[in-house]
């Protein structure tokens, strides 16, 4: 028998109480049972809207699934069988996904008489609500229909869900015409129809604010990023601290951050350079130090280095030193709780292998990385430089 939905034709359903009809353990997850009832208020995962949360007798619905139209709930107790039982939804989950839900058929009436553009997905996920549109969007227009939504918002239209027979239902606008029997449309009135199964506030006011945060190309369409309600709020809210932090940091006003941080983003360019111009020069004068000392290994001499550089630097130094004829570098730079290393070789080398080293090395020392023959880049726990120079000293036979 199908479970009777509460929620069906008015969404503000928020207690109940109805029989039990079954209670099975949760084959897919321990101490976790399956509870069917003749009716309820519960909302199931489903046409991109979560499942409602809240309370049935003494457990927790921790999700809701349906199934052929029975509703199976998710609780972290048995119930007992023939037992009625008061259901009480979470209401702090539910009411945002009332104005998210709502505010998506808005947002997809709108885009869909103003550039003919269709919802060919939705998603209410945790961190944003999505739509997939079967068309490419650009600023301009996102910004457009973000400030037409937020104008249905304020004008307080009724938002309605009804069955209508095959004659009323032929009169209708359907954003999507889908082939079922019995079709239950969401009205938002001026704005949109459509085919849909979850729930909505009753007037757009509810839905508060709407914000389109992000846009992207997606299969050749548009995806849509944007929050409803309070969650709108809370990401403005957050955002706006960041900014007024900035601003403070930048010692500008809010509006003046972008060319602050423009104006920041060049100084460390120009800092980058002038930093790599000089490491070239430091690189000739420590690798002549280095091959001055450097002990003979296999036809080349072994450098080693420890400390000095990020592992950055230490690897751009390593691949400059290879350039040169029958050379063999190690080097390692500590790193907070590691030590991060380049190791490489020059090209007229033939009589070691950096990466049979390299690979020996991680073994014995338990480090990560790799690379091949000629230069290998990784890191190692924080070991001492004697600890890795009587490693390599052992490995190269001296």
């Amino acid at each position: 028998m199908e479970t009777k939905k509460l929620f069906d034709l008015d969404s503000y359903v928020k207690e109940f109480e109805a029989t039990v009809l079954s209670c099975e353990e949760n084959p897919k997850q321990a101490d976790s049972w399956l509870v069917v009832l003749d009716q309820t208020a519960f909302f199931a995962e489903g046409g991109g809207q979560p499942a409602d949360q809240g309370i049935l007798g003494d457990a927790s619905v921790t999700h809701v699934s349906e199934k052929a139209g029975v509703i199976s709930h998710h609780c972290d107790k048995a119930l007992e069988v023939g037992s009625i039982v008061k259901g009480c939804i979470n209401w702090d989950v539910r009411f945002p996904h009332m104005q998210t839900h709502c505010g998506e058929h808005i947002l997809s009436g709108i885009i869909l008489k103003e550039y003919g553009f269709h919802n060919v997905g939705f998603h209410m996920g945790k961190d944003f609500t999505t739509i997939d549109l079967d068309g490419e969007l650009t600023a301009d227009m996102v910004r457009n229909v973000e400030n037409l939504a937020n104008k249905a918002i304020g004008e307080n239209v009724p938002v309605f869900a009804a069955y209508p027979d095959k004659e009323a239902l032929a009169s209708i606008p359907l954003r999507k015409k889908p082939e079922v029997d019995n079709l239950r449309v969401v009205t938002v009135e001026g704005y949109d129809w459509c085919g849909c199964c979850g729930t909505h506030v009753a007037h757009s006011g509810e839905i508060e604010l709407l914000k389109i945060v992000d846009f992207q190309r997606y299969k050749g369409g548009t995806r849509l990023f944007f929050h409803c309600g309070k969650r709108a709020l809370q990401d403005y809210q957050m955002k706006h601290s960041m900014m007024k932090a900035l601003a403070e940091e930048f010692s500008c006003k809010p509006e003046g951050v972008a060319d602050a941080v423009h104006k920041l983003q060049q100084d460390l360019n120009d800092v980058k350079s002038q930093l790599n111009e000089k490491n070239k020069l430091l690189f000739g004068f420590l690798g002549e130090q280095l091959k001055a000392s450097a002990p003979e290994v296999n036809g080349c001499k072994w450098l080693f280095l420890y400390g000095g550089f990020s592992a950055d630097e230490a690897k751009t130094f390593a691949m400059n030193m290879a350039k040169q004829d029958d050379l063999f570098c190690t080097f390692f730079m500590p790193a907070g709780d590691a030590v991060r290393y380049a190791l490489s070789r020059s090209k007229n080398v033939d009589s070691l292998s950096t990466k049979t080293l390299c690979q020996a090395m991680n073994k014995a020392l338990g480090g990560k990385g790799g690379g091949n023959d000629d230069l290998c880049c990784g890191s190692l726990p924080n070991l001492s430089e004697e600890e890795l120079k009587t490693f390599f000293a052992q490995q190269l036979e001296l």
